[in-house]
C-alpha cells in the first residue's frame, strides 16, 4: 500500500514537472514571438517618413501622428477625414495646430482598419464612417491580421461600400479603388481629380508605386497585383500616403 502511494506521488511529481516544462516552453515561444514582432515593428516603422502636420492648401490638410499620416478635406459644411491616426491625444493636438475642431469632422473614410488608422475616431461626434465591405471581416472577429488575435469594432455604426463605388459626400466626389493585400478590404481613394489617398497600399519610389512594408502586409503578392489597378500616378497632383508622406507631381 505504501509502495503504491509512493509510486503515485512520484508519477504526480513527474506529471507536474512535465506540465511546468510545457508551460515554460509555451511562455518562451510567446516571448520570442512577441520580441520578433516588436523588432519587426520598430524596424518597419523606423523606415517610415510621414509628412509633418500642415495645410497642403486651403482645403486639404495633413495630420502627422507619430509614424502615420491622416488627411482632412474641407467640404461644403464640414470636414472629411481619411483615416484617424494612432493616438487620440496626439491627433487632437495636431488638429489644434490646424485650427480644426473634432466637432467639425463629420465623415471618416477608412483605407483599412489597423489600429494606427482608427484611434482618434472617439474624438469625433457621431461621424459617418465608411469602409470597404471586405474589410468588415477584420473588425467582427472573423479574420485576424496577424497571429490568433481578432479585432472587434468599438466605434459605433459604419457604412460599407463595394469595389469601384463612387461617393458624393459634402460636395466631395470620391472614387473607391479596391486594393487588397495589406488587408482584404484595403482601398485607395481618388478625391476630386487631384488627390490619390493610399493608406498602406503603396509607397512611391522615383514616381512609381511599390508595395508597402512586407512584414505588415497580409498578402504582398496580392497587393502587387492590386497596384496594377491604379491610374498612372502622374495623373494626380498629390499622392497622399499613410506612412511615406506626400508626393507632388
Amino acid at each position: 500500500m505504501e509502495e503504491d502511494v509512493r509510486v503515485k506521488w512520484i508519477n504526480m511529481k513527474k506529471a507536474v514537472k512535465i506540465s511546468l516544462w510545457g508551460i515554460g516552453i509555451l511562455v518562451g515561444v510567446l516571448v520570442l514571438a512577441g520580441a520578433g514582432f516588436y523588432l519587426n515593428f520598430k524596424i518597419g516603422t523606423g523606415k517610415m517618413t510621414p509628412a509633418e502636420t500642415s495645410a497642403i492648401n486651403d482645403s486639404v490638410f495633413c495630420v502627422k501622428d507619430n509614424f502615420v499620416n491622416a488627411y482632412i478635406f474641407k467640404g461644403k459644411k464640414g470636414y472629411l477625414m481619411v483615416d484617424a491616426g494612432f493616438s487620440k491625444s496626439s491627433v487632437l493636438e495636431q488638429l489644434k495646430k490646424l485650427g480644426i475642431s473634432p466637432e467639425q469632422i463629420t465623415t471618416v473614410l477608412l483605407t483599412h482598419t489597423d489600429g494606427d488608422h482608427i484611434a482618434a475616431i472617439p474624438l469625433l461626434t457621431n461621424p459617418k464612417i465608411y469602409m470597404h465591405r471586405e474589410e468588415e471581416q477584420m473588425i467582427n472577429g472573423t479574420t485576424a491580421k496577424m497571429g490568433p488575435f481578432k479585432a472587434h469594432w468599438a466605434f459605433g455604426p459604419y457604412a460599407l461600400f463595394d469595389s469601384n463605388d463612387s461617393l458624393l459626400i459634402d460636395g466631395l466626389k470620391i472614387k473607391i479603388i479596391h486594393t487588397p493585400g495589406h488587408t482584404p478590404g484595403s482601398v485607395c481613394y481618388v478625391i476630386g481629380k487631384d488627390y490619390l489617398v493610399t493608406g498602406d497600399n503603396l509607397i512611391v519610389v522615383n514616381g512609381k508605386a511599390e508595395h508597402f512594408v512586407e512584414a505588415f502586409n497580409m498578402n504582398t503578392p496580392m497587393q502587387i497585383e492590386s497596384l496594377r489597378r491604379l491610374p498612372d500616378l502622374k495623373t494626380f497632383k498629390y499622392i497622399l500616403t499613410g506612412h511615406h508622406g506626400i508626393t507632388r507631381n
